[in-house]
């Protein structure tokens, strides 16, 4: 590492596929060179994007520990020695596990500079989670929150002073779902039919998703209305069976994929029960789709008028709500206008 640089180390547990990670990658590639010397370092093992990192230069560690949920003090004690051992000036650590050891680590190695990020809403505000953050906090410079639902969650159950906060939105790269591909040619890539109305959704198959709502809606729709769920998770095989053959399920896609499945779908979904931000929200809004999303904070934060919100609960409403922009040409080009005009808000050139 060159000495007239400072020092940047990314902390995270892993870096598989997912929104968090996908976030980061972009950040750290686009992060001036001549600047930083960026090291992305993995508690866990590196996953499918950490390898990409490496593979571009960045320099990436994993350390792979972590076997159990339970606290090891000898995590805190190895990135404490990487800190040391590659003259760290400024640790950025993500999520509550990296952002505990990681601050644990950056006192015993008196690290200049701790900046965490947070991503998530607290789904069962736990009392430890809850302590350790409030007093790591008086230790940290900055903390980061990836929108405003965030950064009111970190105040009121970390007890954190709202000065410290500061909001940075997740971003993408907008120029990517300028395609030149027509919506027939993305679905026969898809392998998807060209003559069906199709409604789609992004996101880990778990319970905050709440998917399984979709599902009940378009099931009270007629049967040329398909859905399509991008992603995986634990609840994949529960969903393919309430989904049957109205349902595509594509698993992963390389995000370079991703605005050709958006360009393959008529009108977004999302109808999870919390979001921390939501990229692929934005991801939707940037293909110019007409979006149909659960009423909680985040989404509002991050659609305002381009979204039409519905009860994350009302199956029949949302059903209804779709079969509006399906029949009402002019709702739904206002809204695809609207969303397309939102999106510049959340260039991921505005975020590095």
């Amino acid at each position: 590492m060159k000495a007239d640089k400072i020092n940047l180390m990314i902390l995270i547990v892993s870096m598989p596929v997912g929104g968090v990670e996908t976030q980061l990658l972009s950040i750290a590639g686009r992060l001036s060179r001549e600047r930083y010397n960026i090291t992305i370092c993995c508690i866990k093992e590196l996953g499918e994007l950490g390898r990409k990192a490496a593979e571009t230069g960045i320099n990436t560690i994993s350390l792979d520990l972590m076997k159990s949920s339970r606290f090891s003090p000898d995590i805190a004690l190895q990135v404490s020695r990487v800190l040391k051992e590659h003259n760290i000036h400024i640790l950025w650590t993500h999520q509550y596990v990296a952002n505990l050891y990681g601050r644990l680590a950056a006192l015993a190695a008196k690290t200049p500079v701790v900046i965490s990020s947070f991503h998530a809403l607290y789904d069962t505000p736990k009392f430890h989670r809850r302590l350790f953050n409030y007093l790591l906090s008086k230790k940290t410079d900055a903390l980061v929150a990836v929108s405003e639902a965030v950064a009111s969650d970190m105040i009121l159950h970390d007890r954190v002073r709202a000065g410290q906060v500061r909001v940075i939105y997740n971003g993408t790269d907008l120029s990517m779902f300028d395609i030149p591909e027509s919506k027939a040619d993305c679905r026969k890539k898809l392998g998807l039919p060209e003559d069906a109305v199709i409604v789609g959704t992004i996101g880990r198959m778990s319970g905050e998703k709440n998917q399984k709502i979709m599902i009940e809606a378009l099931n009270k729709l007629p049967a040329n209305v398909k859905g399509m769920i991008i992603g995986d998770g634990p609840l994949r095989r529960t969903l393919e069976e309430a989904g049957s053959e109205r349902f595509y399920f594509t698993g992963h896609v390389e995000y370079n994929l991703v605005p050709v499945v958006l360009k393959a779908i008529d009108i977004y979904c999302s109808t999870s029960l919390w979001e921390g931000f939501g990229i692929a929200l934005v991801e939707a809004m940037a293909a110019g789709l007409p979006i149909v999303a659960s009423d909680i904070a985040s989404h509002r934060e991050v659609l305002d008028d381009a979204g039409i919100f519905t009860p994350p609960d009302d199956a029949e409403l949302i059903a209804k709500t779709i079969q509006t922009l399906i029949d009402d040409s002019s709702v739904k080009d206002t809204h695809s206008a609207r969303a397309r005009e939102r999106a510049k808000i959340f260039s991921i050139d505005s975020t590095v």
